[in-house]
């Protein structure tokens, strides 16, 4: 069995997306002076590895905690864009891998890298409007990508977000999927279970059999 962590480490200074709260983690104590250990975290709901409510884009109290563990939890198939040569996915660089019914699908696309930058980056590889389209039309529950967005910047009015999450399908962004190849895994995806939030950090483990 082989175990992968694809969640972004918390922490001061990280990557994030441009106009949001950064990582704020402050000790408050120390074993050594005070006996005991105890920190202050502040960011926001979006930070890392993280899971988009259908509360985020639209008009609804669908929030963080009224997620279903189901689409959280089960088989997923990572697949492999990384040669793309061009930053929109489309319809056609995914339809050829089968997608079926309730699927979790991982899109791995070479952003992971950009993560892990000091500066937001000015291109990214991002799904296309008909692909997020052809992805609702096959009801799976969960697309995950490894960018704080899976959206291209700037976007107006978000149509892909709407468009995944009127499907119900779950969105998880900000996977680090370097060292993941391509194949079936099982996922472990859990966000904090935050009463009416619109997002969450997540911790998110693949396990391979």
């Amino acid at each position: 069995m082989k175990i992968y962590d694809v969640s972004l480490p918390i922490k001061n200074n990280m990557l994030v997306w441009p106009g949001d709260t950064g990582v704020r983690i402050k000790t408050l104590a120390t074993v050594k002076k005070d006996g005991i250990g105890k920190s202050f975290f502040s960011f926001g709901s979006h930070t890392g590895t993280h899971i988009d409510a259908p509360s985020h884009f639209l008009d609804t109290d669908l929030s963080i905690d009224k997620i279903s563990p189901e689409k959280l939890i089960g088989d997923c198939r990572v697949i492999d864009l990384t040669n793309l040569k061009k930053q929109e996915i489309s319809i056609k660089d995914i339809s050829r891998f089968s997608i079926k019914r309730n699927d979790r699908i991982l899109l791995k696309t070479g952003n992971s890298s950009l993560l892990f930058g000091k500066e937001f980056p000015k291109n990214y590889v991002y799904l296309s409007l008909a692909g997020a389209k052809f992805l609702a039309d096959k009801k799976i529950n969960l697309v995950g990508t490894d960018f704080l967005g899976i959206e291209k910047k700037g976007n107006p009015n978000h149509p892909t977000h709407k468009a995944l999450l009127e499907a119900g399908i779950v969105l998880v962004e900000g996977l680090d999927l370097r060292e993941v190849p391509q194949g079936s895994y099982q996922i472990f995806c859990l966000p904090l279970r935050m009463v009416g939030a619109d997002g969450s950090p997540a911790r998110v483990i693949l396990v391979k059999q």
